[in-house]
């Protein structure tokens, strides 16, 4: 059996891993990652935190040209953006957006596909390569994402583009007033 369970996206290679979350009133426990998880399959040399320090204020915007990224939101709560850079792709210039972290009472998710720790659902979403990846903060708490990669940090693995050369970015953005 499974440690995890794995849910499609509408971008091509671009994976939800839902993984185990238990919670009473002292906390959760979030299982990261059990050995029959992907993330272990394709090799885990880097690990590192990205951490947004307020709302509205974007952390990676990037793709990586051969790395491949799992990243789970370990608090705050963060819209994420994909956009598929890879021409070779099916699903070439389609983006998608999610939202995770922990639940907040007062945010609007305004349809947009959500999963949150304190809901029992601690997302791990692997990213492959020629896949955009931007996390803003919907809320004034800090967003810290843990990450994997399976190569270490190189500065000529990734491009960065402009938010208006990803078809729908602006959009989304403003629908969450964060442009």
């Amino acid at each position: 059996m499974k440690s995890y369970h794995t849910i499609k996206t509408p971008i091509r290679g671009l994976k939800i891993h839902l993984n185990k979350v238990v919670g009473d009133e002292r906390g959760y426990f979030c299982d990261l990652a059990e050995a029959d998880n992907p993330l272990f399959k394709d090799g885990c040399a880097h690990i590192h935190a990205s951490i947004a320090m307020k709302k509205g204020v974007a952390r990676g915007a990037h793709y990586h040209y051969r790395l491949r990224e799992n990243f789970y939101m370990l608090s705050g709560t963060s819209l994420m953006l994909f956009h598929d850079f890879n021409k070779k792709s099916k699903t070439f210039g389609k983006t998608w957006s999610v939202i995770l972290g922990f639940s907040n009472p007062k945010l609007n998710t305004k349809g947009t596909k959500s999963y949150f720790i304190d809901k029992g659902k601690l997302v791990q979403i692997e990213v492959p390569p020629y896949v955009y990846h931007a996390f803003w903060p919907l809320t004034n708490e800090k967003a810290i994402a843990f990450v994997t990669g399976t190569e270490g940090y190189d500065p000529s693995d990734f491009a960065r583009p402009s938010i208006e050369e990803i078809s729908g970015a602006v959009k989304i953005l403003k629908k969450f007033k964060l442009l």
